[in-house]
């Protein structure tokens, strides 16, 4: 993100991708550091280099994505990575979802003291910085694909933060869209106000709703009310669920009434 809001916000920010040159490509590291220009990214090879690092300001590492091919390693560590930088996410980057799908149930046994994430390697562009974007946010964030299969429902509280309030309720796994004929039909009937556009593009974005407030020169109270009322429309679970539903219809415009 380009705003002058989103670099003040995330300005000192560290996240560390941990796997070799091939999992974590420079191409992709400087893809990120591009699109989030007061993030530093870093590369890391191993977790025992994670875990060494001496850092002076731990509460300024925001995020930790490691490799599939360190899922048994990172399951055997996260506790000592989640004690070690305690203002982090920690998440699980996949290429190949049957491995992301298997370690999804470990964690839900193991349930480590927080949440874990997952970050889609084969996404397009846009959907990669967006999950990336949320995971730099603090925010969890679970593909459908590996939800839907695999728990129905079920508890997964391992695996993202339960909601503090009703209200403004914090992200949890994302139902597919596509692969479901009923619910792309039901995009086709959806219809939003321009101002819940405007909300929503900005909740994809990544911004808060202080900074959507003050983009749109609205109240934060009213900028709850349109993300509520977006949600509801939406039939979606959290605004993490809306912001994938704007990104896999391609914007909101032809929803706009």
């Amino acid at each position: 993100m380009k705003s002058n809001e989103f670099k003040s916000e995330l300005s000192g920010i560290t996240c560390y991708f941990v796997g070799n040159a091939h999992d974590f490509s420079e191409p992709a590291i400087e893809l990120a550091t591009i699109s989030f220009k007061s993030v530093r990214f870093e590369r890391l090879e191993t977790i025992e280099d994670l875990l060494s690092l001496d850092v002076d300001r731990v509460d300024r590492v925001r995020s930790i994505i490691l490799n599939q091919s360190m899922g048994e390693s990172f399951s055997n560590s996260i506790d000592q990575i989640q004690d070690k930088f305690p203002s982090a996410t920690t998440a699980f980057a996949y290429r190949q979802p049957e491995l992301a799908r298997s370690f999804l149930i470990r964690m839900k046994n193991q349930r480590p003291k927080r949440g874990v994430g997952f970050l889609p390697m084969n996404r397009d562009l846009d959907r990669w910085l967006t999950v990336l974007r949320l995971l730099v946010r603090g925010e969890n964030y679970v593909p459908g694909e590996l939800y839907d299969d695999f728990f129905s429902g079920a508890d997964v509280a391992a695996t993202h933060e339960r909601p503090p309030a009703p209200s403004e309720p914090e992200p949890s796994a994302p139902k597919p869209r596509a692969a479901d004929p009923q619910r792309a039909s039901k995009a086709g009937n959806i219809r939003l106000t321009t101002r819940e556009a405007q909300v929503l593009s900005c909740v994809a974005e990544g911004k808060q709703n202080k900074l959507i407030a003050n983009r749109l020169g609205l109240s934060e109270h009213t900028v709850k009310l349109h993300i509520h009322h977006v949600i509801a429309k939406l039939g979606v679970n959290n605004r993490t669920e809306a912001a994938v539903w704007f990104l896999e219809n391609h914007g909101s415009d032809q929803f706009v009434q």
